[in-house]
């Protein structure tokens, strides 16, 4: 009997596969990197998407370099460069990637002045070019790395003068992308409307096509809108004047304004299933104040297991309710902005740009109760108004300072794991009441994050903000905090600790080395602040050493630059430690 296996005939062996040519022409060039970019697009994140768009990029600079003037072969390889930025931590990499896709770019416009992409993907660019500038000096990157783009080749300013005037080139780029934009957007319309006056009536398929295609130019629309606004914030917040920080900031809602206009524009749309998805309105005041009071018990911290999982939609076709959603999101931001550009011009909380921002986020979890991005602004945005209510508390800051308080009309916003609730009847000149509102603000922005862990249990920045909150709420002197006091430090300990293991092997996406160190010593402040803690204090801080930390990086935080979290009482005493030989 004949046996089959190693030792059968060549018949039996299995063919070694084919490689596959290697391009030769501008076209093959072509055609493999957007084959290749396709799988990178397919895996998304991760260092098989990396590698993939790396290789796309190799095969574009190859087909540039035998014909430097195409405008497509330039907008490609610039655009897999922008994608690339979102793969590196490191500063002098991301800068080097934005310079040489901004250079792509630029020379893409040479050739075809008035392609709205390459509008759009440039204002982007410089976009993101401008925030990044901010956190470091470009000065330092290495010589070897292409980082020319333009006019700016040698400007080595002040860096926010250089974001400014990236923001304002980026907003004119905008808004030329927009009324070309606009003008086809409009054509489409108009010869729509011709064609429906022609005929007496369509295939179902031709007119579900044409409003699609419809539909796709409006939201292309829409995006140039939030991204002419998302630069005109930045910029808002750059500027020196009040006056002109505000114009930028109206400018900046108009632009949504108009893109809500054109999402609730019923003819640019398949009409939704939920009437409520197009109407792009919060509820109002009253929607802040319908969730429910929960027990004012605080839980103890468990480990985060996800229970849910948004369903993604495998839809190519752009999605009304989608972009009101983006829209809200983008108010919110901006309104959350402003607060921040107020209390820094006036030295006042803007209670009123809370509330507003608020209700815009309440927009998007309406439609998307688990969506994470919302979630985690809404934790922000509630924390934030916490912590700056707790300041005019328990500071020397004169309630004066806050804008629009009103002593009776505390809100009622809801938690998960406690609940606000110190007795009115007890309150003098609303010093409880404010107490109260104080905890209930925490408490929410609690929730908010609770809810965003249950969809990402492994997000690193999604436990290090709960870790965050928790230590937070402990330094409150209210009588509900200083009753849960220990339980908020044991909780804020087990956060960090979850959020260290998420990343400590540094595996995690999106975590870079610096926030590696910030929840190493977030962690540590929170275990010296716990009865018998101290050999743990320790352990922590000499990883904290052993992973790059200096008492030099101590002194510069104790000289202004340790945020909101970290205690100067413990800055002082890490040095101390380091002092005596940590």
């Amino acid at each position: 009997m004949k046996k089959f296996g190693k030792g059968s005939s060549s018949k039996d062996k299995k063919k070694a596969p084919k490689e596959a040519p290697v391009p030769q022409t501008w076209e093959e060039y072509m055609e493999e990197g957007v084959l290749l970019e396709e799988k990178g697009e397919r895996y998304a994140t991760g260092d098989k998407a990396r590698r993939f768009y790396e290789k796309a990029g190799d095969m574009y600079n190859k087909a540039c370099q035998l014909n430097p003037e195409d405008s497509d072969c330039l907008y490609n390889f610039g655009r897999v460069l922008y994608i690339l930025v979102e793969f590196t931590h490191d500063p002098c990499q991301k800068l080097a990637l934005l310079n040489a896709s901004i250079e792509r770019f630029r020379s893409a416009l040479i050739y075809d002045s008035e392609n709205p992409d390459t509008l759009f993907n440039l204002g982007q660019a410089l976009t993101t070019h401008a925030e990044v500038i901010q956190d470091h000096d470009e000065d330092d990157e290495d010589d070897e790395h292409d980082h020319s783009h333009g006019d700016h080749d040698h400007d080595h300013g002040d860096p926010e003068e250089r974001a400014a005037d990236e923001l304002q080139e980026a907003i004119s780029l905008f808004e030329t992308c927009y009324t070309i934009q606009q003008r086809e957007l409009y054509a489409v319309v108009q010869e729509a409307r011709e064609a429906n006056a022609e005929e007496e009536k369509k295939p179902k398929e031709v007119a579900e096509q044409e409003l699609q295609e419809l539909s796709s130019s409006a939201g292309v629309l829409i995006d140039t809108l939030i991204s002419a606004s998302q630069a005109l914030t930045s910029l808002a917040f750059l500027v020196e004047t009040r006056e002109l920080s505000q114009e930028h900031y109206k400018d900046a809602a108009e632009k949504l304004e108009i893109a809500l206009g054109v999402a609730n524009d019923r003819a640019l749309w398949p009409a939704p299933e939920d009437e409520s998805a197009s109407n792009g309105k919060g509820k109002g005041r009253q929607e802040l104040d319908d969730e429910p009071l929960e027990s004012d018990d605080i839980l103890p911290a468990s480990k985060p297991v996800s229970t849910f999982r948004e369903a993604e939609s495998q839809s190519e076709v752009v999605s009304q309710k989608e972009k009101i959603c983006e829209i809200h999101l983008q108010y919110s931001n901006l309104l959350s902005s402003q607060t921040d550009r107020n209390f820094q011009d006036t030295g006042k909380i803007s209670e009123n740009l809370y509330e507003q921002s608020l209700k815009h986020l309440n927009v998007v979890l309406r439609h998307h109760p688990r969506q994470v991005e919302a979630l985690c602004d809404k934790g922000d945005l509630l924390g934030s108004w916490a912590q700056g209510l707790a300041t005019f508390e328990q500071g020397s800051i004169s309630l004066d300072g806050i804008e629009n308080w009103d002593s009776k009309s505390a809100l009622s916003l809801g938690t998960s794991d406690v609940v606000a609730a110190e007795p009115a009847a007890d309150a003098k000149d609303g010093k409880t009441d404010r107490a109260s509102r104080i905890w209930q603000l925490f408490a929410s922005a609690t929730r908010a994050f609770l809810s965003a862990l249950e969809v990402e249990s492994q997000n690193t920045s999604i436990l290090e903000k709960l870790g965050d909150i928790h230590w937070s709420r402990s330094l409150l002197t209210s009588r509900v905090a200083l009753k849960n006091r220990s339980m908020l430090l044991n909780n804020a300990s087990v956060y960090y600790r979850f959020a260290w293991e998420s990343c400590k092997d540094g595996a995690a996406e999106n975590v870079d080395e610096e926030q590696r160190l910030e929840v190493l010593l977030s962690w540590a402040q929170v275990l010296r602040a716990i009865p018998g803690k101290e050999d743990e204090v320790v352990r922590v801080l000499k990883t904290w050493k052993r992973l790059g930390g200096s008492q030099e990086m101590l002194t510069e935080m104790l000289e202004g630059n340790s945020g909101d979290i970290l205690q100067e009482d413990f800055i002082e005493f890490a040095v101390k430690q380091f002092t005596k030989g940590l």
